[in-house]
């Protein structure tokens, strides 16, 4: 029996643990590098969830206009029309 764990935040499909999704997360990180390893570590500080999509709907979009679209977002609130 299939256990759900959340659902498609686009068309509303069941997402069951063990079925790939694709995750939209708003993540602030820190880069280091270790001189040990020589490699980059990456630490998360705080993250986010966005929205969750199943993998028909995440799959569907291309991630450069999902860019092109960020980019467009104000990040304050001056330009907010007040009704």
């Amino acid at each position: 029996m299939d256990k759900i764990f959340t659902k498609c935040g686009r068309c509303g499909k069941i997402i069951n643990y063990g079925n790939g999704y694709v995750s939209i997360v708003r993540n602030v990180e820190q880069a280091d590098f270790s001189i040990v390893t020589n490699n980059d570590e990456i630490t998360i500080i705080d993250s986010q969830e966005i929205i969750t999509l199943c993998g028909s709907c995440g799959n569907s979009f291309n991630t450069d206009t999902i860019g092109q679209i960020i980019n467009t977002i104000p990040t304050d609130n001056s330009n907010i029309n007040i009704n």
